[in-house]
């Protein structure tokens, strides 16, 4: 699994640039297996969304959040499992998305397209986040209303939760 990081991620989580994995353009990676992240304030505290490249589901970290890229890489995992259930996979569907995960790799940002998709999430988090939990470093309540509604995907616009259970079931 891929994610990859913004300049502020990767200052967040203490990864030096040279510790950033480089992609070459024409790399072959899994789209369903790759995620975005950026880090910001929200209300003051800082928040980190991860978006999947593929489906734009959301994971959503605030409270708490780690330091060093072994412990980020840890809560991802819990994160992806814990987010879904509370939005709405079976177990089944859980089970086959992990059994895909493996290890988890930190590389420089490739697409700005995304970059703007994190950016207008964060926008629209500004009049949506009222479902924060405050003793919680994964925000699945949040994450699962984010996730529930709309947004643009190239010329489209999509559901990343019906998407991504899609791409589960086929």
């Amino acid at each position: 699994m891929h994610i990859f990081c913004s300049k502020a991620l990767a200052d967040a989580l203490n990864i030096k640039k040279n510790e950033l994995q480089k992609m070459p353009v024409d790399a072959q990676i899994d789209e369903l297996y790759a995620w975005h992240g950026h880090i910001t304030k929200l209300n003051g505290k800082n928040t980190i969304i991860l978006m999947n490249d593929r489906t734009m589901y959301s994971l959503i970290f605030r409270n708490r959040l780690p330091r060093n890229v072994d412990k980020y890489a840890e809560l991802i995992k819990e994160a992806i499992t814990y987010t879904m259930e509370v939005g709405g996979f079976n177990n089944p569907e859980i089970d086959k998305y992990m059994s895909g995960v493996g290890e988890i790799i930190f590389a420089e940002k490739a697409d700005r397209q995304m970059t703007g998709n994190l950016t207008r999430m964060f926008l629209d988090m500004e009049y949506t986040c009222d479902r924060w939990q405050e003793n919680e470093s994964v925000q699945a309540e949040q994450a699962a209303f984010e996730n529930n509604g709309i947004r643009r995907q190239g010329k489209e616009y999509v559901k990343p939760f019906e998407r991504m259970l899609d791409e589960l079931d086929n």
